[in-house]
């Protein structure tokens, strides 16, 4: 098993961002040295984990990336399980919380914060999109104890939460990343957290 130290290096290779930038596998341990049947499995195992934390709960996990494209993570997104983070806004309702990305290329997650899902009684939705603007310090303020039991199941699994900082480097500006969430110059999120409808 890789130290949070060697993941921070495996991330910012340029190499293997290259490759991660290229949609492909790069890490070569658990569920990633198998196939991409044995990694969504693996994220979808994690996911059921998450939503057996005490304080948070899954209020949706998208595996679907979106209904088309390519995404190279799942989305997670969780609010507080006693259902505080729901308001009711007229006949629709918002709830708060704060995101996870699980990516498929390695055993690597990043954190977003204060993020919102919106649903209307007309079966009209509002999401927030995980773009690099919505990266957060691990724990999110306000959501300390979660973070605490969701970084903790992460970990069981062999998954790092990437901090802010190494997401945020730029990467060598030949790499081309094919995503909607950015535009260049791109950095190590875009690399290993990236969507194109």
């Amino acid at each position: 098993m890789l130290n949070d130290d060697d993941v921070v290096s495996l991330v910012q290779d340029p190499e293997v961002v290259r490759h991660a930038a290229a949609d492909q596998v790069v890490s070569r341990r658990g569920a990633w040295a198998g196939s991409k049947d044995d990694i969504e499995g693996l994220l979808r195992r994690v996911v059921a984990d998450i939503d057996r934390c005490r304080s948070v709960v899954v209020e949706k996990a998208e595996f679907d990336m979106y209904g088309s494209g390519y995404a190279s993570y799942a989305d997670v997104f969780l609010s507080w399980r006693d259902g505080s983070g729901r308001v009711t806004k007229g006949k629709g309702v918002e709830t708060r919380g704060f995101a996870i990305a699980l990516c498929r290329l390695a055993p690597v997650a990043a954190l977003f914060g204060d993020v919102m899902i919106s649903k209307s009684a007309n079966g009209s939705a509002y999401r927030y999109m995980p773009t690099l603007e919505l990266i957060a310090d691990n724990p999110v303020p306000g959501w300390e104890k979660p973070c605490w039991e969701v970084t903790r199941v992460l970990g069981r699994h062999g998954i790092t939460v990437l901090d802010p900082a190494i997401l945020q480097r730029p990467i060598d500006p030949a790499v081309t990343v094919e995503t909607n969430l950015a535009d260049p110059p791109f950095t190590v999120f875009d690399a290993w957290f990236h969507w194109m409808d």
